[in-house]
């Protein structure tokens, strides 16, 4: 696979990645209204989505490498923002939950 055709398709696995977690964001912030709760999440897809026009500048075989990595990382970093955002919990009662039996 030659090092152009690598950089593609991580811009492209950048910029889907991206969307996707703007998507999520305004998903909760429209469905949950938590916007300054799940800011990591549109933070990190805009990075992602600015990491896809970065990578299609001429990389040697090093920098394909750490772009790799990097991608990999914010991917995993959208992946578990939207997890903890979108997922149910109970509302907070008012209750201290934090286990003393005073």
């Amino acid at each position: 696979m030659s090092s152009q055709l690598i950089a593609q398709l991580l811009g492209y696995l950048c910029g889907v990645g991206g969307l996707v977690g703007v998507g999520a964001y305004i998903w909760v912030v429209l469905k949950r209204r938590r916007w300054l709760n799940s800011a990591g999440l549109l933070l990190t897809a805009l990075a992602l989505m600015q990491l896809s026009l970065l990578i299609q500048k001429n990389l040697g075989l090093a920098g394909l490498i750490q772009a790799s990595l990097a991608v990999a990382l914010l991917l995993a970093a959208v992946i578990v923002q939207l997890v903890a955002a979108v997922r149910a919990r109970t509302p907070w009662d008012g209750s201290e939950r934090r286990g003393g039996d005073e």
